[in-house]
């Protein structure tokens, strides 16, 4: 019987291992283009609410799209990412449609897609513990989870605020993507290291 469960448990983390060598190219894509957009957005501190409108939406559809079909390429566990997707996605294309809305809109969509984003992180990163270092989606989780709650509190405050908050978000969220992206592209070897090490 237990002999039974550390098989399947083995086989389980084969699959899911194998669906992250699948998406480890959209985690780069994802961690490089959040990077270059997190720079960006804090390098143009005193640039008009419409060029941040933009920033936000085309940053939004990208995130969106890549969480979309890393979620349909990839094990069944990451559904909660294929959900985000869709409504990241949804954000950002009201947000392209809409470029001239307050502040305050802006904040508080931001402030609640990071929220939502936090804890499907913390979720998906529960639904894959056996993927070595799942513990860096809870930390990630966790952050925007914070970030969230603080744009949502404070949506009224200056430009300089959201700005910061959505690049210090994408900075963040950059890196994690690119550790992620460098893990899953040897998942399997990883893997195989550790059952071997065991």
């Amino acid at each position: 019987m237990t002999n039974t469960v550390i098989v399947m448990d083995e086989a389980s983390a084969t699959e899911a291992a194998a669906g992250l060598e699948r998406v480890w190219w959209l985690l780069l894509a994802d961690g490089v283009i959040s990077l270059l957009i997190g720079f960006l957005v804090l390098s143009w501190r005193h640039q008009t609410l419409t060029v941040l409108a933009y920033f936000l939406g085309a940053w939004l559809c990208v995130v969106g799209i890549l969480q979309l079909i890393s979620g349909v390429r990839s094990l069944s566990s990451r559904w909660p990412y294929a959900v985000m997707g869709v409504i990241a996605l949804g954000a950002g294309i009201a947000t392209l449609a809409w470029p001239h809305i307050t502040l305050y809109v802006i904040a508080t969509i931001l402030g609640w897609t990071l929220l939502l984003w936090g804890i499907v992180d913390v979720v998906g990163a529960f639904l894959r513990h056996e993927v070595p270092h799942w513990w860096l989606g809870i930390i990630k989780g966790v952050v925007l989870f914070a970030l969230g709650i603080w744009a949502i509190r404070h949506p009224g405050n200056a430009l300089t605020v959201l700005i910061s908050v959505f690049g210090i978000t994408c900075v963040f969220w950059g890196a994690i993507e690119l550790v992620a992206a460098f893990f899953a592209r040897h998942a399997k070897r990883n893997l195989e290291k550790a059952v071997a090490a065991a």
